[in-house]
C-alpha cells in the first residue's frame, strides 16, 4: 500500500479503512461443516477457503508493511533515510511468532481461544498504525531530510531490475518448498522439522536488511558454489547420518537465499520507490512458491524442483569482480544441460542411458566453461549437483528405479532388485509394500502373517463379513481377504489406487481380493459420509512417507470410526513411526470414546529380511474386552496383555526421570521380579509366576508362533512407580525381539 501522490492524512484514513474490511471476517473460523471434496484435488477448495477465511486480513496486514516504512522515512529517526531496517525487524517478529507457537502457545490455549486472541491483537494493530500515521506530524516533517525525500523523484525502474528483483525473491522462495519437501519426504519425516527451513528463511531478511548486516555479502557470494557441492553430496549422506544430510541441505538453503536477498538488497532503490520494489519483490516469491508447489506435481514426476532450482541460482550467481558475463548461447547451452540430467533418471531405454545422458550434460557444461575463458566455480557445482542428483535417483540402495510418479499429495518410487527377488513401492524414504516376484501375493513387511496384523486377522476375520481398510499402499492387506466377505479401500490419492490396481506393477490387490471397493477421497470424511454400523473391522494405515496424518487420531475421528463400525467391531490402528509414538495419544482418547485397547510392539527375529518381515507397532481398539475373544486359544483379550494410562498424565510408559512431568519419550525396560521364562515345546518363552501368591495374573498362551512373549496388565495392585513412588496399575512397556501386547 503506497501514499505516493496523495496526503498523508488520506493515506491514513485509507489503511484504516482497508483494516477495518479485514475485521468485519474475524474472528477467523472454518465455517461449520466445511469440508474438501472427497475425490479429487483439494487445492482449489483449500485456496477458495483461505482466500475467504483469511484472504482480506491477511491482505490488510501485509498491504501495510511498505505505508508504515514510507512514513518513518519522514520521521527524524536516525535510520530514517534507511526505512529497510523495519523490514528486517518485521521478520524478526515474524520468527519469534514461529519459534513462539508450536511450543508456547498452541499447547496452552485452545482453537477457539487463539482466534479471539488473534482478533484482539489485530484491534490493536489497527490502533496503532492510526497512531503511527500521526507521527510525522508530531515530529520534525519540514526538517531538509523530510522536505527532500517528499519532493525527491528518482527515475523509473526499468524492467530489466524488475525482472531481477523477481527472479532472486522467486529462487528462496521455490527453495523454502523445495528443500522442505524433499528433506522431510526423501529423508526424514520429522514431526516439525519444516519449521527448520522457514525459520532459516526469515532470518536471512534480518540479517541481509539490518542496519549493520553482521555477514558480509561478498562472504556469501563466494561461498555459494561451495553450497551447491554441499547440497550434492548431502543427496548420498542420508545412509550414513540422517542429521548430517538434514544439515548438508539446511546450509545449502541458507547460503544461497543469503546471496539472493543480499542481491536484493543491494539493488534495494531510494526511499520514494520503495512500494514499487516491496510489490516486485512479493510477486517473485508468489511466483516461486506457486512454481514449486502447484506446478511442479503437474510436470514433474519426482521431487526435481529442488536440484532444478539450485541449478538455476548458479546461472544467476551474482558477478563478482573481473568475472566475464555469460552470453545468451551459453546460458542457453547450461539450460539444455539442466534439462538433459533431470530427465536422466526417467531414461528407461536402458541401464546405461542415465549415465550416457549425464555424460553429455557434463560435457556441454565444461564446453561452455572452456568458451568463457574464466575459471567458474559455479559451473563446476553444477555439474556435481546434477551428475550427484542423477545418481542419486536412478539407483537406490533398495534396487534400480523402475517407475516415478507424483501427485498433489507427494512423489512415489516402485524400485526392483533382483537380487533378492522383491519390488517396492517408497513414499518418500518410507517403503509402503513389499511383493515378492516369483512367489504368490502375500502380506508382507509390517502386514505378515507373522506379525501383529496376521495375529488380528486370525483371530478376528473369520468373524468379520465386512472390512475396511484407510489407506491402499499396494494393497498388502487385500491379501487377507477370505471368501465371502466384503472389502473396501478408502485411499485419498488416486495414483496410488493407479500404482495398486491397475499399473501391473503390483498384483495384490488384482489377485487377492479383485471384488474391493476402492474409495477415492480423505478417508475420515469418506466414512462419515457412509451408512452407520457397516464394518466388522476397520484397518486405519494411512501413511504420508513415515508420517501419520494427525486428523485420523482425534476424538472426532474416533467418534467418527465408532459410528461406522458395528456393535461388536473392531479397529486395527498401524501406528509404526521411527520419530514419534502415538500410542500415548491414543491411551487418552480410548477411554473417552469407550474403547479398550491392545498395543503390539513388533519385533522380529535376528537376521530377518525387513522387506518380508518388518518391525511394526500396531494399536487394536473394541468396546469391550469380548469384542477381541473369541473360542480360539490365541485370543486377543487372552493372549494380548492390556495397559491403562499411567500416573504420569497422558503417557502410558513408565520413565527414569525422578520427575513425572518429565515424561522423556525414551522406552524403558523393566522386568517385574515376579517374572520368570519359561520354554514351550515350539521354542517360545513365555513368562509364568513364580509363585502362585503373586497378586500378579500369569499368562499362559502367546499372540501367535512368532510372538517371544507377553507382558500383563497389572490389573489391581500397586507397584512402585519408575517416577518415584506407588503408583496405580499400569504396565512397562516391554522391549522383546517379537510382539509386545498391552492394554492401553
Amino acid at each position: 500500500m503506497s501514499s505516493r501522490g496523495i496526503s498523508r492524512c488520506a493515506a491514513r484514513c485509507w489503511c484504516i479503512s482497508v483494516l477495518a474490511v479485514g475485521a468485519a471476517f474475524l474472528p477467523i473460523a472454518m465455517r461449520a461443516g466445511w469440508a474438501p471434496p472427497a475425490d479429487g484435488s483439494p487445492v482449489l477448495p483449500l485456496l477458495a477457503l483461505l482466500t475467504v477465511t483469511l484472504g482480506w486480513p491477511f491482505f490488510a496486514l501485509s498491504a501495510n508493511a511498505p505505508l508504515l516504512q514510507h512514513w518513518f522515512s519522514f520521521s527524524d529517526h536516525k535510520h530514517a533515510a534507511n526505512p529497510y531496517v523495519l523490514y528486517a525487524a518485521s521478520n524478526a517478529g515474524s520468527l519469534t511468532a514461529l519459534l513462539a507457537y508450536p511450543f508456547l502457545l498452541e499447547p496452552q490455549f485452545t482453537l477457539s481461544r487463539q482466534s479471539a486472541l488473534w482478533s484482539l491483537g489485530f484491534f490493536a494493530l489497527m490502533a496503532m498504525i492510526a497512531i503511527a500515521g500521526t507521527f510525522p506530524a508530531l515530529t520534525r516533517a519540514t526538517s531538509a531530510q523530510a522536505r527532500a525525500i517528499s519532493t525527491a523523484h528518482t527515475a523509473p525502474v526499468s524492467w530489466r531490475m524488475r525482472l531481477t528483483w523477481i527472479v532472486y525473491a522467486a529462487i528462496p522462495s521455490s527453495l523454502l518448498l523445495g528443500v522442505t519437501g524433499y528433506v522431510t519426504t526423501d529423508i526424514a519425516s520429522i514431526p516439525l522439522l519444516w519449521i527448520a527451513p522457514l525459520a532459516l528463511y526469515l532470518l536471512t531478511f534480518v540479517l541481509i536488511f539490518a542496519a549493520r548486516p553482521p555477514i558480509p555479502h561478498a562472504w556469501m557470494i563466494r561461498a555459494l558454489p561451495g553450497a551447491i557441492v554441499l547440497a550434492a553430496f548431502g543427496f548420498w549422506l542420508a545412509p550414513i547420518s540422517l542429521a548430517a544430510a538434514i544439515a548438508a541441505h539446511f546450509t545449502a538453503f541458507f547460503i544461497v537465499a543469503m546471496a539472493c536477498h543480499g542481491e536484493l538488497a543491494r539493488l534495494r532503490p531510494p526511499v520514494d520507490r520503495l512500494t514499487e520494489f516491496y510489490f516486485w519483490m512479493s510477486l517473485g516469491g508468489v511466483v516461486g512458491g506457486a512454481l514449486t508447489a502447484l506446478v511442479s506435481p503437474l510436470v514433474f514426476n519426482g521431487i526435481i524442483e529442488y536440484p532444478l532450482v539450485l541449478g538455476l541460482a548458479c546461472l544467476v550467481q551474482p558477478e563478482r569482480d573481473g568475472d566475464k558475463k555469460l552470453g545468451a548461447a551459453q546460458l542457453a547451452l547450461l539450460a539444455a544441460a539442466i534439462l538433459i540430467m533431470l530427465i536422466a533418471p526417467a531414461a528407461h531405454i536402458g541401464p546405461l542411458m542415465p549415465v550416457s545422458l549425464s555424460l553429455w550434460a557434463i560435457a556441454i557444461i565444461a564446453v561452455t566453461a572452456f568458451q568463457s575463458r574464466k575459471f567458474r566455480p559455479a559451473l563446476v557445482a553444477l555439474a556435481l549437483l546434477l551428475d550427484s542428483f542423477v545418481g542419486h535417483t536412478a539407483y537406490t540402495r533398495d534396487g534400480t528405479v523402475i517407475w516415478r510418479g507424483r501427485s498433489f499429495y507427494g512423489a512415489y518410487v516402485v524400485t526392483q532388485d533382483d537380487t533378492h527377488g522383491y519390488r517396492m513401492m517408497f513414499h518418500g524414504t518410507t517403503a509402503h509394500g513389499v511383493e515378492l516376484l516369483k512367489a504368490p501375493p502375500q502380506p508382507l513387511t509390517y502386514y505378515g502373517r507373522g506379525g501383529p496384523l496376521g495375529d488380528v486377522m486370525r483371530i478376528l476375520g473369520p468373524n468379520a463379513h465386512s472390512v475396511a481398510a484407510v489407506g491402499l499402499g499396494i494393497g498388502s492387506v487385500a491379501c487377507y481377504a477370505r471368501a465371502g466377505q466384503s472389502w473396501t479401500f478408502f485411499e485419498i490419492d488416486g495414483l496410488v489406487d493407479e500404482i495398486a490396481a491397475r499399473s501391473g506393477l503390483f498384483r495384490e490387490l488384482p489377485q487377492c481380493a479383485p471384488q474391493a471397493k476402492v474409495i477415492l477421497g480423505d478417508g475420515r470424511l469418506s466414512l462419515e459420509r457412509g451408512a452407520p454400523d457397516q464394518y466388522d473391522l476397520l484397518i486405519l494405515d494411512a501413511f504420508s512417507s513415515d508420517a501419520i496424518p494427525v486428523h485420523l487420531v482425534t476424538r472426532e475421528a474416533f467418534a467418527s470410526y465408532l459410528r461406522t463400525l458395528k456393535p461388536h467391531g473392531a479397529i486395527a490402528l498401524h501406528i509404526t513411526n521411527r520419530y514419534f509414538d502415538l500410542a500415548p495419544i491414543i491411551a487418552r482418547i480410548a477411554p473417552e470414546a469407550g474403547l479398550v485397547a491392545y498395543d503390539w510392539d513388533f519385533r522380529p527375529p535376528r537376521k530377518t529380511d525387513s522387506a518380508i518381515l518388518s518391525v511394526s507397532h500396531w494399536i487394536v481398539l473394541a468396546r469391550s474386552p469380548a469384542d477381541l475373544a473369541t473360542s480360539q486359544p490365541t485370543a486377543i483379550g487372552r493372549a494380548a496383555s492390556p495397559i491403562r494410562r499411567s500416573g504420569c498424565g497422558s503417557t502410558i510408559i513408565p520413565t527414569c526421570s525422578r520427575r513425572c512431568a518429565d515424561r522423556p519419550r525414551r522406552l524403558a525396560e523393566h522386568r517385574a521380579a515376579n517374572f520368570q521364562f519359561r520354554r514351550t515345546s515350539n521354542g517360545i518363552n513365555l513368562p509364568s509366576c513364580r509363585s502362585t501368591s503373586s497378586p500378579i495374573p500369569c499368562v499362559h498362551g502367546a499372540s501367535s508362533a512368532s510372538a517371544s512373549w507377553s507382558a500383563r496388565w497389572f490389573s489391581g495392585p500397586t507397584f512402585p512407580s519408575m517416577c518415584g513412588g506407588a503408583r496405580s496399575a499400569s504396565i512397562p512397556r516391554f522391549r522383546a525381539k517379537a510382539s509386545t501386547a498391552r492394554r492401553i
